[in-house]
């Protein structure tokens, strides 16, 4: 009787613990929308989908890991492939910055910095242009600022240079990336967008030989009473003497 028990009882499939394979998939076909990477090391992906089966859209995300062993990654592959995830990430990056982008000039338009910024001269924005691109040489949110606008050009978009625009996306500091942006585009004028010169160009020579003739000068001097060094070091003092009340940064 003891051994027709047992024998029954292991013939019982079991109810419980279904094998992870026997599950039905998380991400198929009918409720998949979208999926973007979510960290700058392409590890993990936010994968958009419609658990609701009404007439609206409600979109659940659900974070999974870009490993190939991982079921969840193997049934998003089904439905997509990396290249059209990397477009995914980029146009969901964008739509993130231009959003940034026009609350950062509602605010400086309510605090009147906007037009005082669009009231400067093009040449009068180089001495920005320049300390951003020599500084935060490796800033994550500089880096895809960057790139993000040299892809907005034409002449790169429309480029067929697959591995300088390859090179481009993947560089990790702002000179590789403006390398890589001269070599897909070169050095050539557009008559479209360019416009003339409206300076004198003797003034130019003479403002450019002062400017040299002040470097020289202060190469001569002690590194310590250069202008920079002491410009610096009075900043340094200056925040010393007032550091940020608690809880402001």
């Amino acid at each position: 009787m003891a051994t027709e028990t047992a024998a029954a009882v292991a013939a019982t499939p079991p109810s419980v613990n279904v094998p992870e394979a026997a599950n039905p998939s998380m991400i198929n076909k009918a409720n998949y929308v979208g999926a973007n990477f979510i960290d700058q090391e392409r590890q993990f992906i936010e994968v958009q989908l419609n658990m609701d089966h009404t007439e609206e859209l409600h979109l659940t995300p659900y974070v999974i890991e870009a490993d190939e062993n991982n079921l969840d990654f193997q049934d998003l592959m089904k439905l997509t492939t990396m290249d059209e995830l990397h477009e995914m990430t980029w146009n969901t990056k964008k739509a993130e910055s231009e959003a940034f982008i026009e609350t950062a000039k509602a605010v400086m338009m309510e605090s009147g910095l906007l037009e005082a910024e669009t009231s400067l001269s093009k040449t009068k924005m180089f001495p920005t242009l320049v300390e951003t691109i020599f500084t935060n040489m490796e800033n994550e949110d500089h880096l895809f600022a960057l790139k993000l606008a040299l892809f907005e050009l034409q002449d790169i978009r429309e480029s067929d240079n697959v591995e300088q625009k390859t090179a481009l996306r993947k560089a990790q500091n702002k000179i590789d990336i403006l390398q890589h942006a001269f070599n897909i585009m070169g050095v050539k004028g557009n008559p479209e967008t360019d416009v003339p010169a409206t300076t004198d160009p003797v003034a130019n020579a003479k403002a450019l030989d002062k400017a040299e003739a002040t470097m020289a000068a202060e190469l001569k001097m002690p590194a310590h009473q250069r202008p920079a060094t002491v410009a610096k070091r009075t900043a340094a003092t200056v925040a010393k003497k007032n550091p940020p009340k608690k809880g402001k940064k």
